[in-house]
């Protein structure tokens, strides 16, 4: 259990929740049916809202957050703005977020395998295993619904 690991992995999960947030942004941009826009513009919230914890957490272990995404998750961000242009947008939101949020899911699973994360950053991790996994149910239940 050491600080420099779990700020290093809290780090990592931070440009990924950052990445899923202006995903879900980009989502509920190119997104037709308001209820879509909706729940897109609401996942987005709650990841901002993760974000921050994240991001008191690595303070309060004496580390400093990184504050931007990855350059993947950019150009997936571009790619979806093209999907959209040449499909139908609520599907092509939907892909989108679902892809994104299988990553993001990974990644909180290999961060709680790593044995030198701190008890609180495994707390705050597994916290929100559970909404992540609830996300990805609405989720597989909005494509079905476009299908």
């Amino acid at each position: 259990m050491t600080n420099s690991a779990s700020i290093d992995s809290l780090n990592d999960i931070l440009e990924t929740l950052t990445d899923s947030k202006q995903g879900y942004e980009k989502a509920a941009e190119i997104a037709d049916r308001d209820t879509f826009k909706d729940f897109f513009s609401r996942r987005a919230a709650s990841r901002s809202a993760m974000s921050a914890a994240v991001r008191s957490e690595i303070i309060e272990l004496g580390g400093t957050p990184e504050n931007e995404g990855t350059i993947l998750a950019s150009a997936h961000r571009v790619f979806m703005g093209l999907s959209a242009a040449l499909q139908d947008n609520d599907e092509a939101a939907i892909e989108a977020v679902e892809t994104g949020e299988e990553h993001l899911r990974k990644k909180f699973e290999k961060a709680l395998e790593n044995d030198d994360l701190t008890p609180s950053a495994k707390t705050l991790l597994k916290n929100y295993q559970g909404e992540l996994r609830a996300d990805g149910r609405l989720i597989d239940y909005l494509e079905e619904a476009t299908s």
